[in-house]
């Protein structure tokens, strides 16, 4: 640089009040020497951040080359301000909170983008030392790391507070778009196997082969919201989320509130007495059908929804909880929705049916037919005791008491359902 263009220089920030005198000069040189060597510097700056921030190896070549254009912004600004002894202007600011924002929707950490920065200054640094002329002072890079320090802290609240706020509209259109995925599925709409993969894949959530369906109610007069209310259960040690339908990005089960009702998918291998346990901790009422697929969802919240609007006040009685055996006798004496009777008999009866349980059944279609364990010992040629220690061994299998009303109806309605004897 000639000495009437460092004396123009000069000039120019004397008139703005910022660095001038000695080492001026020097910090001119290096400034136009790091300008004129820039696609070197920025390709080593770029290779920097792709080594030692490990997520920016992934980043498309079109994403690489915005990283690029803005190192360039870097080696030129970042030494000018040095040389100025200025700070980042307010449309600076501007800029890096746009650039906070749009880091925030294409899914790159925060923590990620900031140290990119920060190794981007330390090759900057690097540079400067290497290129100083002999004049270059203490106190000149002093000054360079004063101004890098400052300029990152300037930066890096401005990408910060542009990537938050953006972050919060994000998940709160991305909360609007799992429900509306949740409630599409409840009702059968886009759920065909090429459809649910591609929703799946985009929200970035997870809807394994088979899933329970919880439906629960709560008190209208509560103080806590139902929302707030699936949340809490939704986080619930109860209902851990290893392998079941979650939101991906956040480890939630997916959840949604329809109709009133609070609607909670969890994971097959759920622990049914903790969640009983959580539901009643919640002050909620629930049905849980357990076995639920994408296909059989919407007759599966169909059926809930019944039991939870019209079942008796004795369904309630030793349980929170209803379950698919509740739901599907409901119907039933309701009169919707329709009950396949197959599943009705292996909801409610399942392993009394096969030829091992032939005594048991023996044993429940007798206690039905006569009322009492004595009667029905009778009827079938048993001693009172052995018939009892067959009823306890239904309730074992089937988790029914006989002495229970709901669940006497309950056990009826699912036996009389059944073919005749050879048919």
């Amino acid at each position: 640089m000639s000495t009437r263009a460092v004396r123009g220089r000069s000039g120019r920030l004397a008139a703005r009040g910022v660095v001038t005198g000695v080492g001026l000069a020097e910090r001119l040189v290096v400034h136009r020497t790091l300008t004129e060597r820039s696609p070197a510097l920025v390709d080593e700056m770029v290779g920097a951040v792709v080594d030692q921030v490990p997520i920016y190896r992934e980043l498309s070549d079109t994403q690489l080359r915005e990283v690029t254009a803005i190192a360039q912004w870097a080696v030129t600004r970042l030494t000018e301000m040095w040389v100025d002894g200025t700070r980042l202007t307010v449309r600076d600011i501007s800029r890096f909170r746009g650039i906070g924002a749009t880091r925030a929707t294409d899914g790159r950490p925060l923590l990620a983008v900031l140290r990119a920065y920060r190794v981007a200054a330390a090759v900057i640094t690097d540079a400067v030392a290497e290129h100083a002329p002999p004049g270059l002072t203490v106190a000149d890079l002093a000054a360079l790391v004063q101004a890098l320090v400052a300029a990152l802290d300037d930066l890096s609240e401005a990408l910060a507070n542009g990537y938050q706020h953006k972050a919060a509209e994000l998940i709160t259109d991305r909360r609007q778009l799992i429900d509306e995925f949740l409630h599409d599925l409840l009702a059968g709409r886009q759920t065909s196997p090429g459809a649910l993969a591609d929703r799946t894949e985009q929200l970035n959530v997870r809807v394994p082969a088979s899933f329970g369906l919880l439906l629960a109610v709560g008190d209208p007069a509560s103080p806590q919201t139902h929302r707030a209310r699936v949340a809490a259960l939704a986080e619930s040690p109860a209902v851990g989320a290893d392998h079941g339908p979650v939101d991906l990005s956040t480890g939630a089960l997916l959840s949604t509130m329809r109709a009133g009702a609070g609607v909670l998918l969890l994971p097959d291998e759920h622990d049914r007495c903790a969640v009983a346990t959580a539901v009643a901790a919640g002050g909620w009422r629930a049905c849980l059908i357990s076995g639920a697929s994408a296909a059989t969802l919407p007759q599966d919240y169909r059926a809930a929804v019944a039991a939870l609007e019209h079942a008796p006040v004795e369904a309630f009685a030793r349980r929170t909880v209803l379950d698919r055996g509740d739901a599907l006798t409901v119907a039933v004496l309701h009169g919707a929705p329709p009950v396949d009777r197959a599943a009705l008999h292996a909801a409610v009866l399942g392993p009394v049916l096969t030829p091992a349980n032939a005594h048991l059944f023996e044993g429940l279609h007798a206690y039905l037919t006569h009322g009492s364990a004595i009667e029905a010992a009778t009827a079938v040629g048993l001693h009172p005791q052995t018939m009892r220690h067959r009823l306890r061994r239904l309730t074992e299998l089937t988790g029914r008491s006989l002495t229970h009303s709901w669940d006497r109806l309950v056990l009826a309605v699912a036996h009389a359902s059944l073919p005749p004897p050879g048919r």
